[in-house]
C-alpha cells in the first residue's frame, strides 16, 4: 500500500484533521505531518482526501481537485426529498422507447459511490439498457424455465402460469414490459465483505432515486427473485451469476404513466422514541 496516501506539504498546514477522521487509525502525525503508519488497517474510504480543508491528501492517485467541492454544491432539501419519497411510484407499464444511454451511463457511475459495509465495494451492476437486450434475456429466460420443467421439480402454479403467458407473448408479469433492467450483485466471498444483501439493497434504493431524478421510472423485480429460489441455477444460466451471490434486479424505462399525486402512507410507520 506504499504511496497510497500522499500529502503535498506545500498545501498541508498539519491541522491533524485527516488523522482525527480515520475510523480505524491508519493514519499518525508523524513529526508534525500526517502519515499513512498501519497500512493494513487502511479500509480506502477515502474519508482523509475528502477532510482536508487545504486539498493537501491524493488518495490512491485520486486528486483532490478532481473530487466535487461540498462548497456551494447543490444539494437537495430536505422538502425535495420528503416529496420525491411521498410521490414515487413503482411503474407497471412503460414506455417503447430505450433510456437515453448517456443518461444510464452518468447514474450507474454514480451508483459506484452507494454505501457498502465496511467500504467492501464489491458489487456488480449487470445492466441490460435496451429493449433489444431486454426480449434477450427474457428468451434466455424462459429456456432456463424450459429446461429446468424438464428435471423433477416443476414451478409452483402462481409462477408456472404467468410463465406460459410469457412465452405465448400474451403477458409479462415477470418483467412489466421494461425497456431495461439492472441487477445488481454483490460477490460474498470477496475478501471484508460483511454485508452483501444489505449492500445490494441499498445500491438499489439508490439507484431508484437516481433515476427518478433522470424522469426514469423504475421497479422493484421480485419476481426473478422468486424464480431464482425456485431454480437456483436461473441467472447462472442467464447472466453467469454464481448461484449463492446475493442480488436484487430492478426494472426500469420511461413511463407510460403519469400520475397525480402521491398516496399517504404516513400513518404506515411505528415510530418508537426511546428518550
Amino acid at each position: 500500500m506504499a504511496g497510497i496516501f500522499e500529502v503535498d506539504e506545500a498545501k498541508c498546514v498539519k491541522c491533524g484533521a485527516c488523522v482525527r477522521d480515520c475510523a480505524f487509525r491508519a493514519l499518525k502525525m508523524e513529526d508534525g505531518a500526517p502519515r499513512m503508519a498501519f497500512p493494513d488497517r487502511c479500509m480506502k474510504c477515502q474519508h482523509c482526501l475528502a477532510v482536508c480543508p487545504t486539498g493537501a491528501v491524493t488518495f490512491d492517485g485520486m486528486r483532490p481537485e478532481d473530487s466535487a467541492s461540498v462548497e456551494g454544491l447543490p444539494l437537495p432539501s430536505l422538502e425535495s426529498v420528503e416529496n420525491w419519497l411521498r410521490t414515487r411510484r413503482s411503474m407497471r407499464q412503460f414506455a417503447a422507447a430505450d433510456v437515453d444511454r448517456a443518461t444510464l451511463s452518468r447514474i450507474l457511475l454514480a451508483l459506484g459511490n452507494a454505501p457498502t459495509g465496511c467500504n467492501a465495494r464489491s458489487l456488480t451492476f449487470t445492466c441490460f439498457p435496451t429493449r433489444e437486450s431486454m426480449d434477450a434475456f427474457r428468451r434466455d429466460f424462459i429456456s432456463a424455465i424450459e429446461r429446468h420443467r424438464d428435471g423433477t421439480k416443476l414451478l409452483p402454479r402462481w409462477l408456472a402460469v404467468p410463465a406460459i403467458k410469457l412465452r405465448k407473448g400474451e403477458e409479462d408479469m415477470f418483467f412489466r414490459g421494461a425497456s431495461g433492467m439492472l441487477i445488481v450483485s454483490s460477490d460474498e466471498t470477496a475478501p471484508g465483505v460483511a454485508t452483501p444483501r444489505e449492500d445490494v439493497t441499498i445500491a438499489c434504493a439508490q439507484f431508484e432515486m437516481l433515476a427518478n431524478a433522470a424522469c426514469i421510472a423504475t421497479c422493484w423485480c421480485g419476481f426473478l427473485k422468486m424464480v431464482q429460489q425456485e431454480i437456483p441455477e436461473l441467472l447462472e444460466q442467464t447472466i453467469g451469476l454464481r448461484r449463492t451471490s446475493p442480488f436484487y434486479a430492478m426494472l426500469f424505462g420511461y413511463p407510460a404513466v403519469r400520475y397525480a399525486r402521491g398516496v399517504q402512507r404516513d400513518s404506515y410507520a411505528r415510530i418508537d422514541f426511546r428518550g
